[in-house]
């Protein structure tokens, strides 16, 4: 038997769980389902996705806000660059 429980899930009723004095054929040992592990899981890759698509949708808007702020600049400060090397040319 490879766990501790497989006794009790092939029927066997160990004689310290029949209490005494009692028939064994009419002992019904109730035991708890085995635990599931696929709430947590889901749960974990559900939390881990929503982290990572965060991220990505900062990562992208900030890219977004660096380019606009990269191409506004030069329109505004270009003119008074510009003026000032046509006052300087003359």
């Amino acid at each position: 038997m490879r766990y501790p429980d497989a006794q009790l899930r092939a029927g066997h009723r160990p004689a310290h769980l029949i209490p005494p004095g009692a028939d064994p054929s009419r002992v019904v040992i109730v035991q708890a389902p085995p635990r599931s592990y696929t709430g947590p899981i889901l749960l974990t890759i559900t939390i881990t996705g929503g982290i990572v698509l965060i991220i990505i949708v900062i990562a992208i808007t900030y890219q977004m806000a660096v380019a606009a702020t990269a191409a506004a600049i030069p329109t505004v400060g270009g003119a008074g660059v510009t003026i000032r090397l046509a006052k300087k040319g003359r």
